[in-house]
């Protein structure tokens, strides 16, 4: 099973840029423990994506398989965490 991984955020956003690093971050450790793992990556603009207009004040926004994981700061560990149970 793939997991999948949205990114919402929206263009000029300091936090988006940030989470982007560390989500980065995240992908390296556990493709490097997990690499059997496939998991697929969408980076989405909010404004660019109505469907998730209700996230708006809350960019940026880390989806796993559907379920809200984070809002406005990436907590690595936490991250990582619910990454290892769908893996």
């Amino acid at each position: 099973m793939s997991i999948e991984i949205k990114l919402i955020g929206r263009n000029g956003c300091h936090l988006c840029e940030i989470a982007q690093g560390d989500l980065a971050q995240v992908l390296a450790r556990f493709a490097n423990e997990h690499p059997d793992t496939e998991y697929v990556i969408e980076d989405l603009d909010i404004d660019q994506n109505p469907e998730y207009s209700h996230f708006t004040d809350e960019v940026p926004v880390l989806l796993l398989n559907g379920e809200q994981i984070a809002f406005w700061r990436i907590d690595q560990d936490r991250v990582f965490a619910k990454l290892e149970e769908l893996a």
